[in-house]
């Protein structure tokens, strides 16, 4: 199953970009998934079986050497080709 997944981390200090970029390079290291990334969030794309294991990896690395919140959404399908037209 195709998965959107919309995720944002709110790493616990004032200096947050390493931790982000981090969480970012993280997950880029799956070559299966297709990654958008944004000034609020990162979008995943890809099988769930390829993006769960993924998160779980990237998240525990962020948690072992930052206080952090993670937020994410799941959608179940495909919304890596739309583009908001507003």
């Amino acid at each position: 199953m195709i998965v959107s997944v919309e995720i944002s981390v709110y790493p616990l200090t004032e200096n947050y970009k390493p931790t982000v970029k981090s969480f970012i390079r993280k997950i880029s290291e799956n070559s299966a998934l297709k990654i958008k990334v944004n000034g609020i969030s990162t979008q995943v794309f890809g099988e769930l079986s390829e993006v769960m294991p993924t998160l779980e990896k990237a998240i525990q690395s962020c948690f072992e050497t930052q206080k952090a919140s993670v937020v994410i959404k799941f959608l179940g399908t495909d919304l890596s080709e739309y583009e908001y037209k507003g």
